[in-house]
């Protein structure tokens, strides 16, 4: 019998050496590992196989410093409230704002796997001992002010930024307003600093000016509403909010039950990709609609959904074919018999597609960019994708015990 913990602290000095006697093999990840002597000298003598981003030694009874486990984004600023000693574990994004000396003080550690915004001064002593890191660090001006990574710069921005102050978006800015006055901008002496600034052609002679050097410029026409959005679908719904001349960042969607509205755009550019309906292919070229990638779409379609399942019926009630595109599980029923898998579906961009073996060779045929396909259920994906295997926070599956927590204590 096996043992895998995945946990954020393992406190192992408390372990009592029978407990774990049975076990051929004891797998701990852990950001930390808190020990003492007694503790070592058992772990030593078990099979155990220990993975851990600190391992610490501190005697039973002594205080044990907070530990927080962070997935995502963090930040920390001059009025952030934080205990002495803080153990920080980040996997994602730290935000570190100019003037946080005096927090960043209090902090015993700060490990970082992902990305680290701070000010030019601090990214200058990194890595440190307070602070290690597995990523990239992306500096700005101690002097600027942070906004939103990707921040939307309305007309009311020339009156609320502050004179002589410079403002500082990690990835973008977009000028969303035609009304915005960028000469009041530069009457204040305000100075933007990103890596790519959305500009409307109006504003490109007084903008330019206040905007880094190294940012790249894209234009939006003076006419075009600005939609940000990750994933926008062209509907009728859209139109009535912002206009018939659109101008879309992200994927947009466009689904041939939506050819009417459509029909009734004027003007599309797309800073990237489009999905689109085969039955919608003639009206976007019609109205010279432009684009980074443009996706053509056939029959039915399936996109963007965590799981989905595919069984005969579907692909019987759709003779003109079923596209599946961005399903991170895909499950086909067995009644699926391959010939009907090569005639009627095509599968894009998938993580896994659970089947039967004699329906892998089909599959295989016709998709595109999918990372597994074969008869592993669910619970044996999550395991490989995701390191944690089990119905539930703590379970067991073949002759393997599992412990999922955020502190454990062996």
């Amino acid at each position: 019998m096996r043992l895998k913990i995945n946990c954020d602290t393992c406190d192992a000095r408390k372990i009592n050496e029978d407990n774990y006697k049975g076990y051929e093999e004891i797998i701990v990840n852990a950001d930390e590992m808190i020990v003492d002597e007694r503790s070592k000298n058992i772990l030593h003598r078990l099979p155990f196989s220990i993975k851990a981003d600190e391992v610490r030694t501190v005697e039973l009874g002594d205080t044990v410093k907070n530990v927080q486990s962070i997935n995502g984004v963090y930040e920390i600023g001059p009025e952030t409230m934080v205990q002495e000693g803080t153990v920080l574990s980040i996997n994602g994004f730290l935000k570190i704002a100019p003037n946080s000396d005096e927090v960043l003080k209090r902090f015993e550690k700060i490990n970082i796997n992902g990305v680290i915004l701070c000010p030019k001064s601090l990214a200058g002593r990194l890595p440190m001992d307070k602070i290690s890191m597995n990523g990239m660090t992306k500096a700005y001006p101690d002097d600027y002010v942070l906004l939103d990574n990707r921040y939307n710069l309305d007309r009311y921005f020339p009156f609320r930024a502050v004179e002589n102050k410079g403002y500082f978006a990690a990835s973008c800015i977009y000028d969303v307003d035609l009304e915005t006055d960028f000469g009041k901008l530069m009457e204040k002496n305000v100075k933007l600093y990103t890596d790519k600034f959305y500009v409307r052609k109006e504003h490109l002679e007084k903008a330019l000016p206040i905007v880094n050097i190294e940012a790249k410029i894209v234009e939006i026409p003076d006419e075009c509403a600005l939609i940000v959005k990750d994933l926008c679908e062209l509907n009728e719904s859209l139109i009535t909010n912002y206009g018939d001349k659109l101008y879309v960042t992200g994927v947009t969607v466009i689904k041939k039950e939506n050819l009417s509205a459509l029909e009734k755009v004027k003007t599309l550019v797309v800073d990237g990709m489009v999905r689109i309906d085969r039955e919608c292919v003639d009206k976007f070229n019609e109205i010279n609609a432009a684009c980074d990638q443009l996706v053509v779409m056939e029959g039915h379609t399936i996109t963007d959904q965590t799981f989905a399942t595919i069984d005969r019926e579907t692909l019987e009630n759709h003779p003109e074919g079923v596209s599946v595109r961005d399903v991170a599980m895909l499950n086909i029923s067995a009644d699926v018999p391959p010939a009907l898998i090569r005639e009627r579906l095509k599968i894009t961009d998938c993580a896994k597609i659970s089947c039967s073996e004699q329906q892998k060779a089909a599959l295989s045929e016709v998709s595109t960019d999918v990372a597994l396909i074969g008869s592993s259920t669910l619970k044996n994906v999550f395991g490989s994708l995701f390191g944690k295997i089990g119905d539930s926070d703590n379970g067991s599956y073949g002759d393997t015990k599992f412990v999922n927590a955020d502190y454990y204590e062996l």
